[in-house]
């Protein structure tokens, strides 16, 4: 059975969306949930929170696509 290693691209890979994940369903941003300030890129604050991080996943994501991640490396 093909086992691979955690090399330290695939550790970064899977600490930036644990990260990311934890930070998009922190129930702490909840807090701002009744305030018109502060705005984020022109939204209420929870609308351009979530999106930040959402984008931020997306682009981690991409990331690993493009470097092959989880792929079994060739010989």
């Amino acid at each position: 059975m093909y086992r691979p290693k955690m090399t330290g691209l695939t550790k970064l890979i899977w600490t930036l969306l644990i990260i990311s994940f934890a930070f998009m369903v922190f129930p702490g941003v909840l807090f701002f949930h009744n305030v018109s300030h502060p705005f984020i890129f022109g939204m209420p604050f929870i609308y351009g929170y979530i999106l930040y991080w959402w984008a931020f996943q997306c682009i981690v994501l991409l990331f690993a696509h493009k470097v092959n991640w989880g792929k079994k490396k060739e010989d």
